[in-house]
């Protein structure tokens, strides 16, 4: 194996650089695309969000959803009545949490709201 030149080494660096940021970018960001049988649930909490995205099972809840990607996600909800309450510490007070089905807001129980295939479900702190 031959010796690396020194005047290679900048361009090696900046590859290996370029390969870690398009890695951590396509792994690490917010995901909007939708495989054919995948849903996907956004947590917005006005200044972060947290997208997960996996495959809508037949019969599946928004509350299903919810529980999944906390396990995935690793953080916690408060949830009462068929009611979300708080995700993280962030629970209803002056704000409170509000859900939407494909870009439309919905009222109802978690637990009853049924998502298929292509939902785009989101959970905004406002």
């Amino acid at each position: 194996m031959k010796n690396i030149s020194k005047s290679h080494l900048p361009f090696i660096v900046s590859f290996i650089l370029l390969l870690a940021v398009g890695f951590a970018y396509y792994n690490f960001s917010p995901r909007t695309d939708i495989g054919p049988n995948e849903a996907v649930l956004t947590v917005n909490f006005g200044e972060t969000k947290r997208s997960f995205a996996g495959e809508a099972m037949e019969g599946m809840t928004i509350f299903d959803a919810l529980l999944v990607s906390a396990e995935a996600g690793d953080f916690s909800f408060d949830f009462d009545n068929g009611k979300l309450k708080g995700i993280n510490g962030f629970q209803e007070n002056d704000k409170k949490w509000n859900l939407y089905l494909n870009e439309k807001r919905v009222e109802g129980s978690l637990n009853k709201i049924l998502i298929e295939a292509g939902d785009k479900v989101e959970l905004i702190f406002e």
